[in-house]
C-alpha cells in the first residue's frame, strides 16, 4: 500500500494522558500495514541519556535506533522533567523552531508517514514567547487529540478543540486513553458521546489500559484502520 507523503501531530489534553504509549501503537499498526513510518519527538524532557518516549516506540515496534537520524528524530532533549521552556533554561538553551521545522522536513523525505509526538499539551511552551501550538499553527499539521477516557475529560478536550481551530490546525479525530483498569463505563461511554457530537469530532475509540503493549495491539487495529482512512481522505 502507498500514501503520500504525510505528517501527524499527536497531542494529549494533558501531560501523562498516553501520546507515547498510542504514539507507539500507531506507529507499529502502519509499519504492518507496509508502510514506511517514522516517529519524531520535537522536545523530550526529564531524559539524562536518549530520549524515553523515543526509546519505548523503539522497543515497542522492533525497531532499531539510526544514529543517523537520532538528531533529527529527537532534536532536542533536556533533563529536567518539566515544561521545555524552562527545561531548555535551565541549561542555557533555547528552543529555536527553525530547526524543528528543518528537521522534520528531513524525516518527510526520508518516511512516508512521520508520527510526531508532542510534549505535555497544545499550549506547553517550547520558549516563553512561543508555544507547541504556534509551531504547529505555521506547519498546519493534522492533529489526533489524545484525551483521558474518565471523569474531568470534557473541558480538556473542549479547550484543546477550541485551541486547534482558533488556530486553523487542522484536526484528525479522538483517542480516548484509560487512565486506569477500572473506568466508569457509564462515564466513557457518555464522554465518548458528548466529544463526538458536541464537538463535532471523529472519535476513533478507547484504548483501554493493559499491563503489556503487545495486548494492545490487536484491540487497536480497527482505530489504526480508521485513522489511516481519514489520513487518506485529507
Amino acid at each position: 500500500m502507498k500514501l503520500p507523503k504525510s505528517t501527524l501531530f499527536v497531542t494529549g489534553t494533558d501531560t501523562s494522558v498516553g501520546k507515547t504509549y498510542i504514539s507507539a501503537l500507531l506507529l507499529d499498526y502502519m509499519l504492518k500495514k507496509g508502510l514506511n513510518a517514522g516517529y519524531q519527538k520535537w522536545v523530550s524532557t526529564g531524559d539524562t541519556d536518549i530520549a524515553a518516549d523515543y526509546q519505548f516506540c523503539l522497543k515497542a515496534t522492533g525497531l532499531k535506533a539510526s544514529q543517523s537520524q537520532i538528531n533529527l528524530q529527537v532534536p532536542y532533549t533536556f533533563k529536567l522533567a518539566a515544561s521545555p521552556h524552562l527545561a531548555a533554561e535551565k541549561e542555557g538553551a533555547s528552543i529555536d523552531p527553525s530547526l524543528i521545522k528543518e528537521k522534520t522536513k528531513e524525516l518527510g523525505l526520508i518516511y512516508e508517514i512521520v508520527i510526531i509526538e508532542g510534549a505535555g499539551g497544545l499550549l506547553v511552551p517550547l520558549r516563553r514567547d512561543y508555544l507547541i501550538a504556534d509551531l504547529l499553527s505555521e506547519l498546519k499539521l493534522p492533529t489526533l487529540i489524545i484525551a483521558r477516557s474518565g471523569l474531568g475529560t470534557l473541558n480538556h478536550t473542549f479547550l484543546t478543540l477550541e485551541a486547534l481551530r482558533s488556530r486553523k490546525i487542522p484536526i484528525l479525530g479522538v483517542i480516548f486513553s484509560d487512565a486506569t483498569t477500572n473506568e466508569n463505563e457509564m462515564l466513557v461511554a457518555d464522554n465518548m458521546k458528548t466529544i463526538a457530537e458536541t464537538g463535532k469530532t471523529a472519535v476513533f475509540g478507547r484504548v483501554k489500559r493493559h499491563d503489556n503493549i503487545e495486548e494492545a495491539k490487536d484491540i487497536f487495529q480497527p482505530i489504526g484502520d480508521l485513522i489511516l482512512t481519514k489520513i487518506k481522505e485529507s
